[in-house]
């Protein structure tokens, strides 16, 4: 059976003899940790030693540099994510990105959400970085059906039309062109975050699962929750502010100006550095009555519920401390 993804055997074979790598790191998000034993089988086809690593990959942003240097590799091999120009000054080992593309034809699904489409002539179309193959098929069949089509293409991401979970730009850039988006790809994270950073309506088209859906329900009681936990937080006196230490979640300086803008409000702020940020590592601090995360907003947005106190992001915590409107907040995109 054809696999679902372009897993690029050929140039993994030959990435690892042209750099002569004798240690190689294999770094898969969730969704093709499956996949572990055939790739390390084509890496250790080549002579090198083949190490997986086992924990959570979010993103790009989560690089397993700290392991790679703790195993003595000479390379690593990251797949299902494409590279992030800001994060290249981090790297202190050489990484292969593998971007796991698909090549699954969506004229059929995108045909049948016109129907969804129906009230909006204006829509911009978004997707991940394993479809954007797909976004020139989606493209012609809207503008066969009389739609006016807008693919956004900011510098920073390598792609026009994709999206992060953490960075929005591309369809941010057309938001005020269009009146509604259509996201192409797997699963609810990243069509909800569209949702979440243009206040637009979005249409999700999963080539795997074969459906077409609305997310605004499921963004709207996201909303609802953010304020909650943003209500909850605005009166707590200790605050943890987390440092992310994952390679591209580090952001420091925000961390202390964070530190210094609560405190300047007359509460008092603890730094937490980590790794993991889990509802059973935060137990461990009680007095803290709320968190502001300065690392992946994924946390804040999709596993709140989790939590004992509110983790608010950066820009909640000043709607907290009374510095900028929730109206603000929501008008400019959650995300």
């Amino acid at each position: 059976m054809p696999r679902v993804f372009d897993l690029e055997e050929g140039r993994v074979k030959s990435e690892i003899i042209k750099r002569g790598a004798r240690r190689v790191l294999i770094q898969l998000p969730e969704g093709l940790k499956s996949e572990a034993a055939y790739i390390s089988s084509i890496v250790e086809e080549t002579g090198a030693l083949a190490v997986v690593s086992a924990d959570p990959c979010y993103g790009a942003c989560d690089l397993a540099l700290n392991e790679a240097l703790t195993l003595g590799v000479d390379l690593i091999i990251h797949y299902g994510h494409s590279e992030m120009e800001q994060f290249k000054r981090i790297v202190n080992v050489p990484v292969v990105y593998i971007e796991a593309k698909t090549n699954i034809s969506v004229k059929d699904l995108v045909r049948d959400a016109l129907h969804y489409l129906n009230s909006w002539e204006k829509i911009g179309l978004a997707t991940v970085v394993q479809h954007v193959c797909s976004l020139h098929e989606a493209e012609e069949v809207l503008k066969s059906a009389g739609k006016k089509v807008y693919i956004g293409g900011e510098a920073g991401l390598k792609y026009p039309g994709q999206v992060l979970g953490c960075d929005y730009r591309n369809a941010k850039s057309i938001s005020k062109f269009v009146e509604a988006f259509l996201f192409i790809g797997g699963g609810l994270f990243h069509a909800i975050g569209l949702f979440l950073a243009t206040m637009k309506p979005t249409i999700a088209i999963d080539p795997f699962e074969r459906r077409i859906y609305s997310v605004e329900d499921e963004a709207r009681r996201i909303i609802n929750r953010r304020w909650a936990d943003i209500s909850e937080a605005s009166s707590a006196k200790i605050w943890g502010v987390i440092i992310g230490l994952k390679s591209g979640q580090l952001n420091l300086d925000i961390s202390i100006k964070a530190k210094k803008d609560i405190e300047a409000a007359g509460r008092r702020a603890i730094l937490l550095a980590m790794r993991e940020i889990t509802p059973e590592n935060l137990l461990n601090f009680p007095a803290i009555e709320a968190y502001v995360n300065t690392a992946c907003p994924r946390i804040s947005f999709y596993e709140s519920r989790k939590f004992h106190r509110p983790v608010l992001t950066i820009r909640e915590l000043y709607v907290a401390l009374g510095k900028i409107s929730w109206e603000e907040y929501l008008q400019s995109g959650l995300l």
